[in-house]
């Protein structure tokens, strides 16, 4: 599976980079226009400076129809993001080699960096000084047959700490260009795992999300765990 870089200017952040792929996320696997210069070169001519923060996310490429996923980062790409804020990495990625050079980086940005509990992301964060939050993920996804609509719901935590769900829900139209459904937002406290239940939470929602929330398992696994962690409650 080739590897793939993407952006999106003006999110969360200036320049927020997204990718995915197998083996090692590095420049010579990229074509020239993915590579980080090429990127942040568009962002300073489509801006006129150097953008003030990035993210880089780094999905899990299994979901991709890969087998292993990135399970590494060449050090020399992350020292092209001078600016990193924020760092999300999946389970697969389980090595840095950490320079000199990038450690400043992490440290004068104040890198945020973000993954599973008890995974690498937590523990490098952890041994380097660095603050660690969750990365979103889905809890539950289901369908309902009676309108033909499938939906998702999403654990979502916001660069400025506040937490919320996002909840994703589409269904065909009458022809194969029109899909109906939509995206809804639901508010949490930032603490939500040490004061609700999954199913004080699935209560919100109506009965066949109650019924997949619960039946799950994922986020009643999250809130079980978080209430053994502690993480970076606030990102401004």
């Amino acid at each position: 599976m080739c590897s793939l870089l993407d952006y999106d200017f003006d999110t969360e952040y200036d320049l927020s980079l997204s990718a995915w792929g197998d083996g090692t996320l590095a420049e010579r696997e990229l074509l020239d226009f993915q590579k980080p210069d090429a990127i942040i070169g568009e962002y300073k001519k489509k801006r006129h400076r150097y953008p003030k923060s990035i993210s880089l996310l780094i999905k899990d490429s299994r979901g991709y129809g890969s087998e292993t996923g990135y399970t590494g980062i060449d050090t020399a790409f992350l020292e092209k993001l001078e600016t990193l804020k924020e760092l999300i990495l999946p389970d697969t990625v389980t090595h840095i080699d950490l320079t000199p050079k990038l450690e400043k980086i992490f440290k004068d940005n104040d890198t945020l960096i973000r993954g599973s509990l008890d995974s690498f992301a937590e523990g490098f964060a952890k041994e380097h000084g660095l603050h660690f939050r969750p990365a979103d993920f889905i809890f539950a996804d289901f369908e309902d047959t009676r309108w033909h609509e499938s939906t998702t719901m999403k654990l979502i935590f916001k660069r400025n700490g506040n937490v919320e769900i996002k909840e994703t829900s589409s269904s065909p139209g009458s022809n194969s260009g029109n899909t109906f459904g939509g995206s809804f937002t639901h508010s949490l406290t930032r603490d939500f795992y040490k004061t609700q239940s999954v199913e004080e939470i699935a209560e919100r929602f109506n009965r066949d999300a109650r019924e997949a929330i619960i039946a799950d398992g994922r986020l009643s696994a999250f809130i079980k765990t978080a209430r053994t962690h502690d993480y970076y409650p606030d990102k401004n």
